[in-house]
């Protein structure tokens, strides 16, 4: 996975990348709560927070395929 390099909008700074997670869509409601977020799924997302405001960027993360020539190399 590739980290973006991205500054906050606000404070121009270099964001920090949080990590990768999955978010659940859907809204929230008493009876059939958990057959809304069931059927809504989730999306997955990379996130990053500026260290001086604390604001959040949310980047859909694509999984992405590697070539056949390719090559693993361990470091």
């Amino acid at each position: 996975m590739k980290v973006r390099k991205i500054n906050c909008p606000y404070c121009n700074i270099m964001m920090k990348y949080i990590g990768t997670k999955r978010i659940q869509l859907g809204k929230s409601g008493l009876i059939f709560e958990h057959l809304d977020q069931w059927a809504s799924g989730a999306l997955t997302v990379s996130i990053y927070e500026c260290p001086e405001c604390a604001k959040l960027e949310f980047f859909r993360f694509k999984k992405t395929k590697r070539k056949k020539d390719d090559t693993v190399t361990n470091i």
